[in-house]
């Protein structure tokens, strides 16, 4: 049986924003915009309901400070402009930035940020992280003791990018870097200790990931993002490419990541990239600022789990596709799997022509907002052919 289909779609009036997508849900389910913690920074402050300009319990790693100051929303993006501390004190001489989401809910999902790094050797990033709590279960490391200091938090870097020119690699503003981080304070108390796994390679062989970017970080607008599967795997993507997957540590636990956490955009200095930007450096409007246009996070939930859909911009290029070649049941049912994207609520229009193109029955299925992936049947009032070769037609419907 040789079967065709072709993908048609009607175009919804909204405009799209620029759009990168999260990966193929599983059957069954869609992805939806997590409200709280996406922001297309088209304001001309930062929002409050979302976000605070300081980081909670860190002022920044010497000698840069995190500063409410250098951070402003305008021109579609949210800036970080580094500069000189205007009052140097205490070994701090320079002023970065930290946005931190005001909510520690993020958990599973899928989280990307689109920006352009600054060219001086400080960090544009974007990860996630939660804060310390006491352990009050068995670890791998409390060796049958009664303990009462231990304690742990998760880290998860999405990226770290340094658009400057230092004395290690070139790979900071090059490529997508990522890591995860299992912290832990054992059971004596003392200095934290970081279990980590990723480190740009793909965990179990040591592989390194293919994360190279099309144009360096400073120069051009990249897209960064992170499947958060479960409490042991994170999947890493650029520039909507897959470039590695990650097995979190389960040295201390078997399940590391098991809390919902933070999101965080900052910029900040590294004990280990020398030298550190010079005043002209910073005081260079050219090459001194971060720029964020967009962060985004999604939810997986069932496909008929109905939502409240508020986001103000149209984030998913709208579309219908057929994923499988469509199969004749008994004659008389057709079984169709499709994925499509819609900002809003719609209609799926599945068509199926004979060899003269007639049209031998169709099937209209209503689909929620999001990024679905569906499997659904046609009913037929008469049998058709397995013999013959059929062709298909998928739709995107929206009401006007």
């Amino acid at each position: 049986m040789k079967i065709a289909w072709i993908a048609l779609i009607a175009f919804s009036s909204n405009v799209f924003a620029s759009t990168f997508d999260p990966p193929t849900p599983k059957k069954g389910y869609r992805w939806i915009v997590n409200e709280q913690y996406s922001d297309e920074f088209n304001g001309t402050s930062l929002d409050r309901s979302k976000w605070n300009d300081t980081f909670k319990g860190w002022q920044g790693r010497k000698p840069a400070k995190f500063v409410p100051e250098t951070i402003s929303v305008k021109n579609g993006t949210l800036q970080i402009k580094n500069a000189v501390l205007k009052n140097p004190h205490n070994g701090y001489t320079i002023a970065g930035g930290a946005v931190q989401s005001k909510e520690e809910t993020a958990y599973f999902g899928y989280y990307e940020v689109n920006f352009k790094a600054s060219k001086i050797n400080m960090s544009t990033t974007f990860w996630m992280s939660n804060g310390k709590q006491s352990v009050d279960f068995e670890t791998k490391k409390s060796n049958g003791e009664n303990c009462t200091k231990d304690k742990y938090s998760q880290e998860l870097d999405i990226v770290e990018s340094i658009g400057g020119t230092f004395n290690r690699t070139d790979k900071f503003r090059k490529q997508m870097n990522f890591n995860t981080h299992y912290r832990y304070i054992d059971c004596n108390g003392g200095k934290e200790k970081f279990y980590s796994a990723g480190n740009n390679a793909i965990e179990g062989n040591g592989q390194k990931s293919n994360a190279k970017l099309s144009s360096e970080s400073w120069e051009d607008f990249h897209t960064y993002g992170a499947y958060w599967k479960n409490a042991n795997e994170v999947s890493f993507y650029a520039d909507n490419k897959f470039v590695g997957d990650v097995k979190v540590s389960t040295e201390v636990v078997e399940k590391p990541f098991d809390r919902a956490m933070k999101i965080n955009m900052v910029t900040e200095t590294y004990n280990w990239v020398k030298p550190v930007p010079t005043p002209e450096e910073l005081n260079n409007d050219a090459i001194n600022t971060s720029y964020y246009n967009w962060v985004r996070a999604y939810k997986l939930i069932p496909i008929d789990q109905a939502t409240r859909n508020s986001y103000p911009v149209a984030i998913f290029k709208e579309e219908a596709k057929l994923t499988t070649t469509p199969e004749i049941i008994k004659k008389k049912k057709i079984k169709v799997a499709y994925t499509y994207k819609a900002n809003q609520d719609a209609e799926i229009l599945v068509t199926v022509l004979n060899p003269k193109k007639q049209i031998v029955a169709k099937g209209t299925y209503k689909v929620l907002a999001g990024f679905g992936n569906a499997e659904a049947l046609i009913k037929l009032d008469h049998k058709i052919s397995k013999k013959e070769q059929y062709t298909y037609q998928i739709s995107l419907l929206f009401p006007y």
